[in-house]
């Protein structure tokens, strides 16, 4: 019995052997846009509104997945997400859902395996890719790699192509809503917004010196959120400001259309805050809150001295300290 057992599994497993072989499609991957390249491979690959603006002039590098093989040329399609374009009927001007790249000329492969040489305005040239679309997220297509011969009028098999998926972004995020009042005193400055609903990157900031104008402002080098970020700290030195000098403060969303993050489309400027520098002292500040450190009374919003403040200020320290003392 036990050598029948043997004998049958012997036979199956001669048989898968040969029997026909499932060959998985491949999967290419673009690894530069812009002259800028990818630093990780699981990033999803966009071409941002700044591409869009010069399509012409933004190439891209295709690599091809030589896991099935190595190819020395390969012939590019391009489709939408799901397309199917190994199928020989979407492949047609009557489905219309997957076009030739670059007049189905065939590319060639440097020894990394990459095509080379080609830009963004391949791509929208076919009439499929959109460099006007408005999608919130992107919208998703696939550049398929037809190995070594053009796919020509039948279904191509697995092995035989790979797929590079990339999306077109250039719809920016919305603005930071940032709290705007009220105003920041100080010599620390902490910036608020709502945690936000856009797939985002980072914040950057910005200021203006002379008016509330978001147009004139200028970048803080230097200083950016992370996408998780609700606030952002600056302080009095670190803005260079002197006593009773104020200045205006803006945020920005970032989104993820980039491949070096903080190079995606940016946002509009949120409403300007106005912070103003003033000397702090360890007592109570002039609202009556005993919290520590704050805003000194010697300093009101105009930078004059006021002895009435002087004395509220005594009597409240006074009353402090008296009841500390029960």
């Amino acid at each position: 019995m036990r050598n029948r057992f043997l004998f049958l599994f012997s036979l199956g497993t001669a048989l898968t052997a040969f029997g026909p072989t499932t060959f998985a499609q491949a999967a290419d991957l673009i690894t530069s846009i812009g002259g800028e390249g990818f630093l990780s491979d699981t990033q999803e690959r966009f071409f941002n509104a700044e591409n869009c603006a010069d399509p012409a002039g933004t190439p891209f590098q295709d690599r091809i997945d030589t896991t099935s093989g190595t190819a020395g040329q390969v012939y590019l399609w391009v489709g939408g997400q799901n397309s199917e374009c190994n199928r020989a009927d979407n492949r047609t001007d009557i489905t219309d859902r997957c076009q030739p790249v670059a007049g189905e000329a065939a590319q060639t492969l440097d020894i990394n395996n990459l095509v080379l040489g080609l830009t963004l305005a391949d791509l929208t040239d076919t009439g499929l890719v959109d460099c006007a679309n408005t999608a919130l997220q992107g919208q998703p297509y696939e550049l398929y790699a037809f190995r070594t011969t053009p796919p020509g009028g039948d279904d191509v098999l697995p092995e035989n192509f790979g797929i590079a998926p990339f999306k077109v972004d250039v719809t920016p995020p919305n603005p930071p809503n940032v709290s705007t009042a009220p105003p920041g005193l100080g010599e620390s400055f902490t910036m608020t917004w709502p945690q936000p609903t856009d797939d985002l990157q980072l914040y950057r900031f910005y200021r203006n010196d002379v008016e509330d104008n978001p147009d004139t402002a200028t970048l803080i080098e230097g200083v950016t959120a992370d996408l998780n970020a609700t606030s952002q700290n600056f302080t009095a030195t670190g803005l260079t400001l002197e006593q009773d000098e104020s200045t205006y403060l803006y945020a920005t969303a970032v989104d993820k259309a980039s491949a070096v993050p903080g190079n995606g489309n940016e946002s509009e400027k949120s409403a300007g805050w106005m912070v103003t520098a003033a000397e702090t002292a360890g007592f109570c500040d002039a609202s009556g809150a005993c919290t520590g450190c704050s805003v000194s009374p010697l300093s009101m919003a105009g930078g004059s001295q006021n002895s009435a403040a002087w004395m509220l200020a005594l009597l409240f320290a006074t009353a402090c300290v008296w009841r500390l003392r029960r």
